[in-house]
C-alpha cells in the first residue's frame, strides 16, 4: 500500500534528540588516513583517553555545532513557550530567542561545554586505540569534509526521516481501527 505523505508538524521528540543526534553522528569516523595532527606532526602514541577525546571534540568545529545546536535548541524553546503561553507578546518571544542563544554560546565559547557532554559518550563507547584512528580521520581533508557537511546531512535526514515516518500514519491508523474493530 502506498501511502502519501503527510504535512509537516513539529515533532518534538525528533527536534529533542536532534542536537545531540549531531553531537553523536560527528562522533563516528571510519578507517585511519595518516597518523599525524592538524599541525603536521604525529599524534602522541601515549596520549591520554582525556587528551584524545578533547583533540576529537576540538575537530568536530564547535562554531557549526553550536549554530546547529542553537537553533534547534531554540525553536523547540519558543514552540514549547508559545504553547504553555499562546498569547505572549513577540517582543518577549524575542528576547527569550537572544538570551538562551547567548547562553548556549557562552557556554560553548568558555571550552569546556562540548567537551563535558560528550565525554562519557566517547569515554564509554571508543578505546584509546579507536580514539586515535578517529582523531587521524578527524585530521584527513575527508575527516575535515565530514565535518563541513554533518550539519546539512544531519537536516536533510531528518527531514527525510520525519516525512516517511508521518506517510505511515495513514496505514498504521487503518491497522489499528481494524484490529479493534476485529476484538469488537
Amino acid at each position: 500500500m502506498k501511502t502519501s505523505v503527510l504535512p509537516r508538524r513539529p515533532n518534538r521528540t525528533a527536534s529533542i534528540g536532534a542536537g545531540l543526534a549531531l553531537l553523536l553522528s560527528l562522533a563516528c569516523g571510519h578507517g585511519a588516513i595518516a597518523q599525524t595532527t592538524a599541525t603536521g606532526q604525529a599524534s602522541a602514541p601515549n596520549a591520554s583517553k582525556d587528551d584524545l577525546i578533547r583533540e576529537l571534540v576540538g575537530l568536530t568545529d564547535a562554531a557549526q555545532l553550536e549554530a546547529v545546536f542553537s537553533r534547534q535548541f531554540i525553536d523547540r524553546v519558543a514552540n514549547a513557550v508559545a504553547f504553555l503561553q499562546p498569547t505572549m507578546d513577540p517582543a518577549t518571544m524575542t528576547v527569550i530567542r537572544q538570551e538562551a542563544t547567548d547562553v548556549i554560546h557562552e557556554r560553548i565559547e568558555s571550552g569546556d561545554a562540548l567537551y563535558s557532554v560528550l565525554y562519557p559518550v566517547y569515554e564509554k563507547h571508543f578505546n584509546i586505540f579507536e580514539l586515535n584512528e578517529l582523531v587521524t580521520f578527524y585530521e584527513s581533508p575527508l575527516g575535515q569534509k565530514l565535518v563541513r557537511v554533518s550539519p546539512q546531512l544531519l537536516t536533510e535526514s531528518l527531514s527525510l526521516g520525519r516525512e516517511w515516518g508521518l506517510s505511515l500514519v495513514p496505514e498504521i491508523i487503518d491497522r489499528v481501527q481494524t484490529r479493534l474493530a476485529n476484538q469488537n
